[in-house]
Protein backbone atom coordinates (compact mmCIF):
# COMPACT_ATOMS: atom_id res chain seq x y z
CA UNK A 1 0.00 0.00 0.00
CA UNK A 2 1.36 3.33 -1.11
CA UNK A 3 2.13 6.16 1.67
CA UNK A 4 -0.73 9.14 1.74
CA UNK A 5 0.61 12.54 0.76
CA UNK A 6 0.25 14.79 4.12
CA UNK A 7 -2.08 17.72 3.18
CA UNK A 8 1.29 20.08 2.99
CA UNK A 9 2.50 17.95 -0.21
CA UNK A 10 -0.78 17.18 -2.05
CA UNK A 11 -1.24 21.46 -1.99
CA UNK A 12 2.34 21.62 -2.93
CA UNK A 13 2.05 18.98 -5.90
CA UNK A 14 -1.16 20.48 -6.95
CA UNK A 15 1.08 24.26 -6.97
CA UNK A 16 3.45 22.64 -8.87
CA UNK A 17 1.54 20.79 -11.79
CA UNK A 18 -1.02 23.85 -12.30
CA UNK A 19 1.64 25.33 -14.55
CA UNK A 20 1.88 22.68 -16.86
CA UNK A 21 -1.10 23.39 -18.87
CA UNK A 22 0.24 27.04 -19.43
CA UNK A 23 3.23 26.00 -19.90
CA UNK A 24 2.11 23.73 -22.54
CA UNK A 25 0.00 26.95 -24.34
CA UNK A 26 3.12 28.67 -24.24
CA UNK A 27 5.03 26.11 -26.18
CA UNK A 28 2.47 25.74 -28.61
CA UNK A 29 1.90 29.71 -29.32
CA UNK A 30 5.76 30.00 -29.70
CA UNK A 31 6.01 27.30 -31.97
CA UNK A 32 2.96 28.10 -34.43
CA UNK A 33 4.44 31.72 -34.20
CA UNK A 34 8.12 30.84 -35.52
CA UNK A 35 5.91 28.43 -38.57
CA UNK A 36 3.85 31.99 -39.62
CA UNK A 37 7.07 34.07 -39.36
CA UNK A 38 8.88 31.50 -41.18
CA UNK A 39 6.50 31.15 -43.88
CA UNK A 40 6.08 35.07 -44.06
CA UNK A 41 9.44 35.29 -44.72
CA UNK A 42 9.65 32.62 -47.87
CA UNK A 43 6.82 34.51 -49.21
CA UNK A 44 8.49 38.07 -49.54
CA UNK A 45 9.92 37.01 -53.39
CA UNK A 46 8.88 37.59 -56.49
CA UNK A 47 5.49 35.29 -57.38
CA UNK A 48 6.21 32.57 -59.36
CA UNK A 49 6.19 32.49 -63.44
CA UNK A 50 3.68 30.59 -64.92
CA UNK A 51 3.93 30.75 -68.65
CA UNK A 52 1.55 29.81 -71.20
CA UNK A 53 0.79 27.34 -73.71
CA UNK A 54 0.07 29.47 -76.40
CA UNK A 55 0.85 33.33 -76.41
CA UNK A 56 -1.44 36.29 -76.79
CA UNK A 57 -1.51 39.18 -78.12
CA UNK A 58 -2.38 42.37 -76.52
CA UNK A 59 -2.72 46.09 -76.11
CA UNK A 60 -2.17 48.69 -73.73
CA UNK A 61 -5.25 50.32 -72.21
CA UNK A 62 -2.70 53.28 -70.89
CA UNK A 63 0.29 54.49 -70.63
CA UNK A 64 2.13 51.17 -69.23
CA UNK A 65 5.26 50.90 -67.29
CA UNK A 66 7.29 48.03 -68.84
CA UNK A 67 9.69 46.43 -65.74
CA UNK A 68 12.58 43.78 -64.82
CA UNK A 69 10.51 41.97 -62.52
CA UNK A 70 6.65 41.61 -61.20
CA UNK A 71 7.68 44.40 -58.83
CA UNK A 72 7.22 47.96 -58.34
CA UNK A 73 10.02 48.52 -57.11
CA UNK A 74 12.18 47.02 -59.68
CA UNK A 75 13.99 48.52 -62.83
CA UNK A 76 11.85 50.52 -64.96
CA UNK A 77 12.99 49.49 -68.62
CA UNK A 78 10.28 52.25 -70.23
CA UNK A 79 6.49 53.16 -70.74
CA UNK A 80 4.32 52.13 -73.69
CA UNK A 81 1.91 54.36 -74.76
CA UNK A 82 -1.64 53.85 -74.89
CA UNK A 83 -2.58 50.51 -77.72
CA UNK A 84 1.07 49.78 -77.96
CA UNK A 85 1.03 46.03 -78.65
CA UNK A 86 2.82 44.16 -76.45
CA UNK A 87 2.63 39.61 -77.02
CA UNK A 88 1.79 37.93 -72.97
CA UNK A 89 4.05 34.96 -72.47
CA UNK A 90 2.69 34.13 -69.15
CA UNK A 91 1.43 35.72 -65.70
CA UNK A 92 3.40 36.27 -62.18
CA UNK A 93 0.84 37.03 -59.89
CA UNK A 94 -0.97 40.23 -60.80
CA UNK A 95 1.78 40.94 -63.69
CA UNK A 96 2.09 39.58 -67.32
CA UNK A 97 5.39 38.92 -68.68
CA UNK A 98 4.82 40.35 -72.12
CA UNK A 99 7.70 40.27 -74.94
CA UNK A 100 7.69 43.99 -77.18
CA UNK A 101 7.80 43.37 -80.43
CA UNK A 102 9.49 46.77 -81.10
CA UNK A 103 12.65 46.19 -78.95
CA UNK A 104 12.68 42.69 -79.17
CA UNK A 105 12.81 42.28 -75.20
CA UNK A 106 10.71 40.91 -72.43
CA UNK A 107 9.29 42.60 -69.19
CA UNK A 108 6.66 42.21 -66.68
CA UNK A 109 3.45 44.76 -66.72
CA UNK A 110 0.76 44.68 -64.72
CA UNK A 111 -2.01 43.04 -66.13
CA UNK A 112 -4.39 45.26 -65.20
CA UNK A 113 -3.10 47.89 -67.85
CA UNK A 114 -3.40 45.60 -70.61
CA UNK A 115 -6.50 44.56 -73.20
CA UNK A 116 -7.27 42.72 -75.76
CA UNK A 117 -5.51 42.60 -78.85
CA UNK A 118 -4.72 41.22 -82.20
CA UNK A 119 -1.02 40.75 -83.95
CA UNK A 120 0.53 43.79 -84.81
CA UNK A 121 1.17 44.71 -88.61
CA UNK A 122 4.80 43.59 -89.63
CA UNK A 123 6.29 46.93 -89.01
CA UNK A 124 5.99 46.77 -85.53
CA UNK A 125 9.22 44.26 -85.46
CA UNK A 126 10.71 45.53 -88.60
CA UNK A 127 14.17 47.22 -88.77
CA UNK A 128 14.75 50.50 -88.11
CA UNK A 129 16.07 52.65 -91.70
CA UNK A 130 18.79 54.84 -90.77
CA UNK A 131 18.02 58.63 -89.52
CA UNK A 132 19.67 61.37 -92.14
CA UNK A 133 20.15 63.25 -89.24
CA UNK A 134 20.46 62.77 -85.23
CA UNK A 135 18.23 65.59 -83.38
CA UNK A 136 17.42 66.18 -79.74
CA UNK A 137 14.59 68.91 -79.87
CA UNK A 138 11.42 68.86 -77.97
CA UNK A 139 8.04 70.02 -80.30
CA UNK A 140 4.58 69.60 -79.72
CA UNK A 141 1.94 67.92 -82.06
CA UNK A 142 0.32 70.45 -84.27
CA UNK A 143 -3.10 68.80 -84.80
CA UNK A 144 -4.05 64.98 -83.91
CA UNK A 145 -1.54 63.06 -85.45
CA UNK A 146 -1.62 58.89 -86.31
CA UNK A 147 2.07 57.81 -84.71
CA UNK A 148 3.77 54.77 -86.82
CA UNK A 149 6.09 51.86 -86.42
CA UNK A 150 7.44 53.07 -89.49
CA UNK A 151 7.77 56.03 -91.47
CA UNK A 152 5.56 55.14 -94.29
CA UNK A 153 2.14 56.47 -95.10
CA UNK A 154 0.82 52.67 -95.49
CA UNK A 155 -2.03 53.23 -92.17
CA UNK A 156 -1.24 49.42 -91.68
CA UNK A 157 2.01 51.20 -89.70
CA UNK A 158 0.12 53.32 -87.53
CA UNK A 159 -0.80 52.26 -83.91
CA UNK A 160 -1.72 55.03 -82.14
CA UNK A 161 -3.10 58.69 -82.13
CA UNK A 162 -0.93 61.52 -80.77
CA UNK A 163 -3.40 64.38 -79.43
CA UNK A 164 -3.04 67.92 -80.63
CA UNK A 165 -0.24 69.89 -78.33
CA UNK A 166 1.55 66.44 -77.09
CA UNK A 167 4.80 66.88 -76.13
CA UNK A 168 6.88 64.71 -77.91
CA UNK A 169 11.18 64.13 -77.57
CA UNK A 170 12.64 64.34 -81.92
CA UNK A 171 15.56 61.97 -81.96
CA UNK A 172 16.28 62.25 -86.19
CA UNK A 173 14.90 62.88 -88.97
CA UNK A 174 14.55 60.75 -92.75
CA UNK A 175 13.12 60.77 -95.63
CA UNK A 176 11.04 57.54 -96.68
CA UNK A 177 10.79 56.25 -99.67
CA UNK A 178 7.83 58.19 -101.38
CA UNK A 179 10.05 61.94 -100.31
CA UNK A 180 8.11 62.49 -97.15
CA UNK A 181 10.01 63.83 -93.93
CA UNK A 182 9.38 62.20 -90.58
CA UNK A 183 10.69 62.65 -87.48
CA UNK A 184 11.72 59.56 -85.22
CA UNK A 185 10.62 60.01 -81.84
CA UNK A 186 12.66 58.77 -78.81
CA UNK A 187 10.47 55.91 -78.15
CA UNK A 188 11.25 54.39 -81.50
CA UNK A 189 8.04 55.71 -82.99
CA UNK A 190 7.54 57.39 -86.36
CA UNK A 191 5.63 60.45 -87.12
CA UNK A 192 5.20 62.89 -90.53
CA UNK A 193 7.88 66.05 -89.80
CA UNK A 194 4.56 68.31 -90.93
CA UNK A 195 3.06 67.11 -87.87
CA UNK A 196 5.53 68.86 -85.36
CA UNK A 197 6.35 72.62 -84.94
CA UNK A 198 9.37 73.51 -82.67
CA UNK A 199 9.84 76.89 -80.77
CA UNK A 200 12.11 78.79 -82.75
CA UNK A 201 15.10 80.08 -81.33
CA UNK A 202 15.32 83.45 -82.80
CA UNK A 203 11.39 83.59 -81.59
CA UNK A 204 10.68 85.49 -78.88
CA UNK A 205 9.06 83.39 -75.51
CA UNK A 206 6.62 85.83 -75.04
CA UNK A 207 6.93 88.46 -78.00
CA UNK A 208 5.81 91.72 -77.68
CA UNK A 209 3.49 93.89 -79.26
CA UNK A 210 3.21 93.00 -83.31
CA UNK A 211 4.08 96.39 -85.26
CA UNK A 212 2.56 96.17 -88.50
CA UNK A 213 4.77 95.59 -91.79
CA UNK A 214 4.33 97.84 -94.95
CA UNK A 215 1.55 96.66 -96.68
CA UNK A 216 1.84 95.76 -100.59
CA UNK A 217 -1.55 97.49 -101.75
CA UNK A 218 -4.40 99.17 -99.54
CA UNK A 219 -8.30 98.54 -99.92
CA UNK A 220 -11.32 100.65 -99.10
CA UNK A 221 -12.77 99.74 -95.52
CA UNK A 222 -11.95 96.88 -93.72
CA UNK A 223 -9.40 94.80 -94.56
CA UNK A 224 -6.62 91.89 -93.97
CA UNK A 225 -3.17 92.22 -94.50
CA UNK A 226 -0.70 88.81 -93.40
CA UNK A 227 3.07 89.42 -94.00
CA UNK A 228 4.81 85.88 -94.30
CA UNK A 229 8.05 87.87 -93.41
CA UNK A 230 9.26 85.81 -90.05
CA UNK A 231 7.94 86.14 -87.44
CA UNK A 232 4.59 86.64 -89.19
CA UNK A 233 2.00 89.29 -88.57
CA UNK A 234 -1.75 89.73 -89.83
CA UNK A 235 -3.08 93.27 -89.72
CA UNK A 236 -6.73 94.49 -89.42
CA UNK A 237 -6.74 97.54 -91.24
CA UNK A 238 -9.88 100.38 -91.90
CA UNK A 239 -8.56 101.89 -95.22
CA UNK A 240 -5.16 103.28 -94.36
CA UNK A 241 -5.77 102.98 -90.75
CA UNK A 242 -4.06 99.96 -89.00
CA UNK A 243 -6.54 98.76 -86.31
CA UNK A 244 -4.92 95.98 -84.84
CA UNK A 245 -1.61 93.95 -85.63
CA UNK A 246 -1.05 90.22 -84.64
CA UNK A 247 1.23 87.26 -84.38
CA UNK A 248 0.20 84.57 -86.85
CA UNK A 249 0.87 80.62 -87.52
CA UNK A 250 1.26 80.19 -91.34
CA UNK A 251 1.67 77.31 -93.69
CA UNK A 252 4.76 74.77 -93.53
CA UNK A 253 6.83 73.19 -96.06
CA UNK A 254 4.81 72.21 -98.94
CA UNK A 255 2.07 73.48 -97.50
CA UNK A 256 3.21 77.05 -97.29
CA UNK A 257 0.09 79.82 -96.70
CA UNK A 258 -0.07 80.64 -100.82
CA UNK A 259 0.83 84.94 -101.63
CA UNK A 260 -1.78 87.16 -103.20
CA UNK A 261 -5.11 88.94 -103.17
CA UNK A 262 -8.20 86.69 -101.64
CA UNK A 263 -11.22 87.43 -99.97
CA UNK A 264 -13.24 85.47 -96.72
CA UNK A 265 -15.71 83.35 -98.89
CA UNK A 266 -17.49 81.16 -96.18
CA UNK A 267 -17.44 81.73 -92.49
CA UNK A 268 -18.15 78.98 -89.73
CA UNK A 269 -18.19 79.82 -85.96
CA UNK A 270 -17.47 76.61 -84.55
CA UNK A 271 -15.92 74.40 -87.03
CA UNK A 272 -14.64 70.84 -87.46
CA UNK A 273 -11.69 70.06 -89.76
CA UNK A 274 -11.46 66.66 -91.48
CA UNK A 275 -8.48 66.23 -92.95
CA UNK A 276 -10.45 63.43 -95.61
CA UNK A 277 -12.32 66.24 -96.92
CA UNK A 278 -9.46 67.58 -98.89
CA UNK A 279 -8.14 64.48 -100.03
CA UNK A 280 -6.22 63.14 -96.97
CA UNK A 281 -6.96 59.99 -94.97
CA UNK A 282 -7.10 60.86 -91.50
CA UNK A 283 -4.80 58.38 -90.28
CA UNK A 284 -2.27 58.77 -92.95
CA UNK A 285 0.74 61.21 -92.85
CA UNK A 286 -0.55 64.78 -92.69
CA UNK A 287 -4.08 63.67 -91.45
CA UNK A 288 -6.02 65.33 -88.98
CA UNK A 289 -8.94 65.69 -87.40
CA UNK A 290 -10.27 68.96 -84.99
CA UNK A 291 -13.29 70.15 -83.47
CA UNK A 292 -14.17 73.31 -81.89
CA UNK A 293 -12.13 75.25 -84.34
CA UNK A 294 -13.67 78.07 -83.72
CA UNK A 295 -13.73 81.71 -85.61
CA UNK A 296 -13.04 79.87 -89.41
CA UNK A 297 -13.35 82.27 -91.92
CA UNK A 298 -12.24 80.51 -95.17
CA UNK A 299 -10.06 82.78 -97.91
CA UNK A 300 -9.50 79.86 -100.77
CA UNK A 301 -11.52 76.90 -101.40
CA UNK A 302 -8.87 74.57 -100.87
CA UNK A 303 -9.24 74.88 -97.11
CA UNK A 304 -6.99 77.92 -96.07
CA UNK A 305 -8.62 79.78 -93.37
CA UNK A 306 -8.48 82.69 -90.54
CA UNK A 307 -9.27 80.69 -87.44
CA UNK A 308 -8.53 79.70 -83.84
CA UNK A 309 -5.45 77.64 -83.07
CA UNK A 310 -5.85 76.25 -79.60
CA UNK A 311 -3.22 73.32 -80.72
CA UNK A 312 -0.14 75.62 -80.99
CA UNK A 313 1.88 78.27 -80.10
CA UNK A 314 4.13 78.87 -82.42
CA UNK A 315 3.08 82.27 -82.93
CA UNK A 316 4.80 84.20 -86.15
CA UNK A 317 6.20 80.75 -87.84
CA UNK A 318 5.50 78.36 -89.73
CA UNK A 319 3.48 75.31 -88.27
CA UNK A 320 0.39 74.72 -90.43
CA UNK A 321 -0.97 73.88 -93.12
CA UNK A 322 -1.63 76.36 -94.97
CA UNK A 323 -4.17 78.13 -92.92
CA UNK A 324 -3.65 81.34 -90.67
CA UNK A 325 -3.86 80.63 -86.91
CA UNK A 326 -4.39 83.32 -84.48
CA UNK A 327 -4.83 82.66 -80.49
CA UNK A 328 -8.52 83.01 -78.82
CA UNK A 329 -8.38 86.80 -78.43
CA UNK A 330 -6.92 87.71 -81.79
CA UNK A 331 -9.68 85.34 -83.98
CA UNK A 332 -12.55 86.50 -81.84
CA UNK A 333 -11.61 90.21 -82.86
CA UNK A 334 -10.83 89.48 -86.25
CA UNK A 335 -14.61 87.49 -86.84
CA UNK A 336 -16.18 90.36 -85.54
CA UNK A 337 -14.20 92.59 -87.71
CA UNK A 338 -14.27 90.62 -91.05
CA UNK A 339 -17.37 89.52 -92.93
CA UNK A 340 -17.84 87.46 -96.31
CA UNK A 341 -16.08 89.33 -99.24
CA UNK A 342 -13.29 91.06 -96.82
CA UNK A 343 -10.26 91.49 -98.73
CA UNK A 344 -7.31 89.08 -97.66
CA UNK A 345 -3.78 90.69 -98.87
CA UNK A 346 -1.33 87.88 -98.04
CA UNK A 347 2.93 88.34 -99.14
CA UNK A 348 6.14 88.55 -97.95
Amino acid sequence: MLPSLSPESRRRASTRYSWLPLLLGLLLFFGWASQSLAQSSGSDGPPALQTLDTPEWAVAVQAAALHSQPDEGSEQFTTVRPLAPLQILGYAGDWAYVLNPRTKGTAYVKSDLLGPGGPPSSYAQADPPPVDEEMDRTGRVDENTALSFYPTSDPSAAYTQLDAGTSVEITGSLTSDDGAQWYRTADGDYLPASAVAFSNPSAPSAPGPAVASAPSRTFAGHWIDVSLTLPARMTAYNGNTAVRTMYTIIGRGPLATPAGNFSIIRRVANETMDSSTVGIPRNSAGGYYLTNVLWTQYFLPGGQSIHYNYWSSNWGYPGSHGCLGLSYSDASFMWDFATIGTPVSIHY
